[in-house]
């Protein structure tokens, strides 16, 4: 760890009564620093105010959490940083009475040693066995229940892949452990359909927004045996070309060349 605060103040200690650790009740999210800059800045912080409103939390001060963030960036060559909002503290129980200040913990870490790795060679994609649940409220959101991706990362831990592709209860492709997929089939670009389940990751979104020909869909596993190309994506990674899925095989030259005309 290269820096951590809590509200504001550095420090690496956090209430036992917070509702974060108690209930999961809160948000978070993840981004890359480099040169002393968070890439996708607004974007993450459009984030925060995306989730702290759908799950109705208390509103934390924004220009105290981002000059914070400012702070804990400042002069760091490459980084991960996360900044994590919770409901607060409150009494025992569910109710969120009492609970009018949020939390807001800021950390920054290392950049994973193998994402460069990552970048240059593509990644080797498998398919986990975990399925995620369904449910519309939460759905998109990068909250702190992750149970689900724990589940997926301890399966994956005992493959011999980089990542896992993962679909809900109804077979329905959503993403991957730490990542956002995509596909392409005749020139044009698929990604899973996120109403019901799975994170809407920042690159995904911009990729949607500037990609013309892109459909979302619902989609089984079947879609990517026939794909001529597939990509994962998220805010640390960037898009990164799948060079094996299963037993198929992809030139990482022929996928970023597809990827150029999509």
């Amino acid at each position: 760890m290269l820096y951590s605060s809590v509200n504001y103040t550095q420090t690496d200690l956090i209430d036992i009564s917070d509702r974060g650790l108690a209930f999961g009740d809160g948000i978070f999210t993840t981004g890359k620093v480099v040169e002393g800059k968070l890439e996708h800045y607004q974007a993450h912080i459009e984030r925060l105010k995306h989730g702290c409103s759908m799950l109705q939390l208390p509103t934390p001060d924004w220009q105290a959490l981002e000059n914070e963030v400012s702070n804990a960036i400042n002069g760091r060559t490459l980084a991960t940083i996360k900044v994590t909002i919770t409901a607060g503290v409150s009494s025992r129980g569910y109710s969120r009475r009492g609970s009018l200040t949020p939390t807001i913990i800021i950390t920054v870490s290392e950049f994973p040693s193998h994402y460069p790795l990552w970048q240059n060679q593509g990644v080797n994609l498998g398919i986990s066995t975990v399925k995620l649940g369904l449910n519309p409220s939460t759905a998109g959101i990068k909250h702190l229940n992750r149970l689900e991706q724990v589940l997926i990362r301890n399966e994956l831990d005992t493959l011999d892949v980089d990542e896992a592709v993962v679909c809900d209860i109804n077979n329905n492709i959503v993403e991957c452990n730490t990542a956002n997929i995509f596909w392409v089939k005749n020139n044009t670009l698929f990604t899973p359909c996120l109403k019901l389940s799975g994170v809407t990751g920042i690159v995904r979104e911009e990729l949607i927004k500037s990609t013309e020909n892109v459909q979302i869909v619902n989609a089984s596993i079947e879609a990517l045996d026939s794909a001529d190309a597939i990509f994962i994506s998220n805010s640390l990674l960037g898009v990164i070309p799948v060079v094996k899925f299963m037993e198929r095989t992809f030139n990482i030259e022929t996928v970023l060349a597809l990827l150029g005309k999509c």
